[in-house]
């Protein structure tokens, strides 16, 4: 076998395994991007949900109370607040999961 061939045997085998850590489609993204997503959006999820408890209280003692000015800025204040988490986040209120966005089954 002339050392030529050997080097292009290596080649290849060398270009297979780098495109195995290649992602698939143009769309996906390695494990590590996953998981710095996660990392970032897990507090942003935990703050949107525990608004949205919040807010959710605050709407049914408003109903219980509808004089009460407390309550009635307390209310715009946690719309506002949660409005302000869904303009910095726009997926946190998506109807379709950024998962199923990112990582489902491709169209067509």
């Amino acid at each position: 076998m002339d050392p030529r061939d050997r080097d292009l045997n290596s080649e290849i085998r060398e270009e297979r395994l780098n495109k195995r850590s290649e992602p698939m489609w143009f769309y996906d993204e390695a494990e590590e991007s996953w998981a710095d997503f996660r990392r970032t959006a897990l507090p942003l999820e935990r703050e949107h949900l525990e608004i949205r408890v919040v807010l959710r209280d605050a709407h049914a003692a408003l109903r219980a109370d509808p004089g009460n000015e407390h309550l009635t800025a307390r209310v715009k204040y946690l719309e506002k607040r949660l409005q302000d988490l869904e303009n910095q986040a726009p997926w946190l209120a998506a109807a379709v999961p950024v998962e199923v966005l990112l990582w489902g089954v491709p169209h067509g």
